[in-house]
């Protein structure tokens, strides 16, 4: 990608994963202030662990909807799949995540939604009554379910972690004290930590990652100024340099 001199972008991601990004802006020579608006918890429960037991066995596809949801399955379940299970995977961070793990990742959408792998699996599950164990945050949507389930999949949900949103913060800090003329969100979460913990004090140019990020964005108030078209920092870059 093309350098960024000039740019400073706030960061609303949880700390860990603020900071890989901060890396790859700067190596692009833009600034970037890091603000951790969310933070994500693993839910270690035994009726989880029992669940996946249970399921495996019959399970023909395992799903993971991010990177985060393959690190909480395998501290949940830190032992081989069975042979007939494959991965499907939303986007490639997920899937190179999976591939480190368990040696594959099986399907991969292209647009990098719950939406469009959702649409992929669909249309690759051939027999009616296919077992798909779904492991996602805790509060994430309902898509994979609602498409693959009318389809006559049999659908497991595993909430494996949560997305945490930041406390609110009285009095809340000037976005005009940050130093960041732009803002990325990646998760409704991240719109509420924001909120809670600044006052936008002076319009700031908002990009947003996936659909459900964009509906909470403007249901808060936000002028959201462009929309990334695949769920990562290239696509948001993207959706930022198409705005300017």
């Amino acid at each position: 990608m093309k350098p960024l001199a000039g740019q400073s972008v706030l960061l609303t991601r949880d700390a860990e994963d603020c900071a890989q990004w901060a890396r790859e802006l700067e190596a692009m020579h833009a600034t970037a202030v890091i603000l951790p608006c969310i933070r994500c918890e693993n839910i270690n429960a035994d009726e989880i662990r029992e669940r996946i037991t249970k399921e495996l066995p019959r399970t023909d596809w395992l799903v993971f909807t991010s990177r985060r949801g393959v690190a909480a399955f395998i501290a949940l379940h830190d032992a081989p799949l069975p042979e007939q299970i494959k991965i499907a995977a939303v986007g490639t961070a997920t899937a190179d995540a999976a591939v480190v793990r368990f040696g594959h990742a099986d399907l991969v959408s292209e647009l990098g939604t719950a939406a469009s792998l959702a649409q992929a699996l669909d249309a690759t599950l051939t027999d009616p009554g296919a077992r798909v164990l779904i492991a996602v945050a805790e509060n994430a949507g309902r898509t994979l379910e609602d498409v693959l389930g009318p389809a006559g999949a049999i659908c497991t949900r595993l909430n494996v972690y949560r997305t945490v949103a930041a406390r609110e913060l009285k009095p809340k800090r000037a976005f005009s004290t940050l130093g960041a003329d732009t803002i990325f969100l990646t998760s409704p979460s991240a719109v509420t930590g924001l909120l809670n913990q600044v006052e936008l004090d002076r319009p700031a140019a908002v990009f947003t990652l996936g659909p459900a990020t964009y509906k909470a964005a403007e249901a808060a108030g936000l002028a959201v100024t462009g929309q990334a078209r695949s769920p990562s920092l290239k696509g948001l870059l993207e959706a930022m340099r198409c705005a300017i």
